[in-house]
């Protein structure tokens, strides 16, 4: 890997219009982010990183409010700049819910990649077989929220965009040999659509923790009450959960709930310090648990009649045929979801009209609808 990237670091509200100006006159910016989700409860974005000509900028949004990153975002938005990628579905979440910024004219090396069928898909992989470049790992899971970050981690997160262009070209290059061009664009498209989703708040979240669903009676209610207290101390101190209490201690504990400070120092998980720390509020919590709330069975689905089976298994058969000869993963061609949409539409799909109302549309009903069609025909 190049060892002269020379990132410029961005902390002031002049620094991101340079940085934006750039962008406009190149006609074209790689963009990618860091944030904290290994090291916090409440995720923010830390750094956003951004490569235009031959410029490299290191953008510290936790030293800027939200609006002077906005001349950035107007050239993010601008469908004739194309914002180069990677693996771009978490960021386009992330920059939605930070910065209410729609990406537009998106062009994402990964979904390139897989529409080539490449095996490995990684940017490091891609790296080093098109350009030769060998990527430094050893900050993938640094605390990117902690300040300041050292020379090493600024040209780490520079290389995340910094070959992003070069890359770009290559595969669009292939893909138009192949005449496949079109179908990423599609995919580029779709994806400039995913936004953010806040999670609904769930009272049996609890019962994610892998052993709880076996717990009953008290034991449950101990597992309720825990889980809980784990939350809101990892939410007044910013930190996950997992670093207050781990899955497994939470468990025994309330499997086997400890009577005093010397039972409870001897939990798998913990010790002296956590019981300094948190050792009275953890007896309380074990020992006067609150109710758990009742557990709800999920209503079984129907299972599909033994012809949506049947169609099922005849689309799924074209589909591998397909995807084989096109050398691409048989989920990226048709979805098992979308082939069961298919083989339950009613009336049953006789047509390539038939078919986009049933959700095949764009390529993947150029390279299988008549397949499909036929496959469908056989009764």
């Amino acid at each position: 890997m190049k060892d002269d990237l020379q990132p410029i670091w961005v902390d002031a509200p002049e620094g991101v219009v340079a940085a934006a100006e750039t962008a406009r006159e190149a006609g074209w910016l790689a963009l990618d982010t860091e944030a904290d989700s290994l090291h916090s409860y409440f995720h923010k974005t830390c750094l956003v990183q951004l490569t235009a000509s031959d410029a490299n900028f290191i953008i510290d949004p936790l030293a800027l409010a939200p609006a002077d990153l906005d001349p950035l975002w107007q050239v993010v938005e601008d469908p004739g700049i194309p914002t180069l990628m990677h693996g771009s579905d978490y960021d386009i979440r992330v920059l939605d819910r930070d910065y209410d910024t729609r990406i537009r004219g998106l062009v994402d090396t990964q979904i390139m990649a897989q529409i080539l069928g490449e095996p490995k898909t990684g940017l490091a992989a891609l790296l080093e077989k098109e350009l030769g470049l060998a990527l430094d790992k050893k900050h993938q899971r640094a605390d990117w929220g902690k300040r300041p970050l050292t020379a090493s981690q600024i040209v780490y997160a520079a290389a995340d965009t910094a070959y992003l262009e070069d890359l770009a070209r290559r595969l669009r290059q292939r893909l138009e040999d192949l005449g496949r061009w079109g179908w990423a664009v599609e995919e580029f498209r779709r994806l400039e659509q995913v936004r953010h989703r806040p999670a609904e708040p769930n009272p049996l979240a609890f019962e994610r923790v892998k052993g709880v669903r076996a717990l009953r009676g008290r034991a449950r209610d101990r597992a309720f009450s825990l889980f809980q207290w784990r939350e809101r101390q990892a939410q007044e101190l910013d930190i996950p959960p997992f670093k207050v209490l781990g899955n497994k201690p939470l468990v025994e504990m309330a499997e086997n709930p400890p009577k005093d400070k010397g039972r409870l120092a001897k939990v798998n998980g913990l010790g002296p310090r956590f019981v300094r720390r948190w050792g009275d509020r953890v007896l309380r919590t074990v020992g006067r648990p609150d109710p758990a709330p009742p557990w709800k069975k999920m209503p079984r689905q129907s299972e599909p009649g033994a012809g949506v089976v049947k169609r099922q298994k005849r689309l799924a058969a074209v589909r591998d045929r397909v995807a084989s000869e096109l050398a691409i993963e048989p989920g990226l061609v048709c979805a098992k979801n979308c082939l069961f949409e298919i083989a339950s539409h009613q009336p049953k799909c006789a047509s390539r009209a038939d078919l986009e109302s049933a959700g095949l549309t764009g390529w993947r009903l150029e390279v299988l609808g008549s397949g499909f069609i036929e496959a469908l025909g056989e009764g």
